[in-house]
């Protein structure tokens, strides 16, 4: 069963003197848990977001952190007082444990113009059984989140995961990729020797974003029991 955390906002009334007109937005609920999931399964939800302001609110785009979810809203000019639907599916793939991915919608409104709504799920792993005495790489990240804190707008950082390769075969590296253009993976070498340690080196380009956020990057391997492997950066990106 879906958890949705309501949030009370009172909203006050005065009398404006000035005649400019502002989009307010606003939702239903600011957080959708979907408690305990497995392993690849999707999962639906539904955000009502709302115009509490006296003007048109335009919604230009709406984003998600990862690859797992998928949103999709049909209506995105908003009158006053009106409501749209905003539908995600989330997906978390080969993802386990506690999930949290974030949702952005970019619109006009001044106040707020990247509103941000939040999934959660607690991920369950599924069991991969493979032939005993089958030599398989083993892909093994000892770190697989990094945070640059408070981060100027325009700035360029960088971070350099390492992996090793804990099985008895040849790691390949098939496919590595980011969740948005703003962040850039660059791999040491497509093939780790039994015992190998790669290194992936990830930049994040602070010029489009605002406020907290999260980035993933997928790396597709030959590993069977984990072929996929999610990194996860985070920024909170000031003004300059």
């Amino acid at each position: 069963m879906i958890k949705k955390i309501f949030f009370t906002v009172l909203f006050f009334t005065s009398i404006q003197f000035s005649q400019d007109k502002n989009p307010q937005i606003a939702s239903d609920f600011l957080i959708a848990d979907f408690g305990k999931i497995n392993q690849n399964e999707k999962v639906y939800t539904k955000f009502e977001i709302y115009n509490r302001g006296n003007d048109t609110l335009r919604v230009k785009s709406v984003y998600a952190s990862s690859f797992s979810v998928q949103t999709r809203m049909p209506k995105k000019i908003i009158a006053p007082q009106d409501s749209a639907e905003l539908y995600i599916q989330y997906n978390p793939d080969v993802r386990v444990s506690k999930q949290m991915e974030f949702i952005t919608v970019v619109s006009n409104a001044k106040d707020n113009p990247k509103f941000q709504l939040t999934i959660r799920a607690d991920v369950k792993e599924k069991e991969v059984k493979i032939p005993k005495g089958t030599k398989i790489p083993v892909i093994y990240f000892p770190i697989t989140t990094h945070d640059f804190g408070k981060i100027k707008k325009g700035k360029i950082d960088s971070y350099i995961f390492k992996f090793i390769n804990k099985g008895k075969a040849v790691l390949k590296i098939k496919n590595i990729k980011t969740s948005c253009g703003c962040t850039a993976a660059i791999m040491s070498a497509n093939e780790i020797p039994p015992g190998g340690e790669g290194k992936i080196k990830v930049e994040f380009d602070s010029t489009t974003e605002l406020g907290k956020t999260r980035r993933s990057i997928r790396i597709i391997s030959n590993d069977p029991v984990h072929p996929k492997t999610y990194l996860n950066i985070f920024a909170d990106v000031i003004e300059k």
